[in-house]
């Protein structure tokens, strides 16, 4: 996943309320200093057709589209 590529929420949840396809905006790779060997992970921003923006674990996404470089 990069910066421009296009997704869709994909998390089985009963309060999916993200319609249609989003655009990344922004990902952060994070580490706990306490703890680096097991609790690290990405959080990817993801602007919304409605405007919001969210942040979602990665896992939580899927890629629609790839932006050309």
């Amino acid at each position: 996943m990069r910066v421009g590529d296009i997704v869709k929420y994909t998390w089985p949840d009963s309060f999916n309320d993200y319609k249609g396809h989003g655009v990344i905006i922004e990902i952060n790779h994070w580490v706990d200093k306490g703890a680096p060997n097991r609790n690290f992970g990405v959080e990817v921003k993801v602007l919304w057709p409605d405007g919001r923006i969210e942040s979602f674990d990665d896992s939580e996404i899927d890629l629609v589209s790839i932006i050309d470089e």
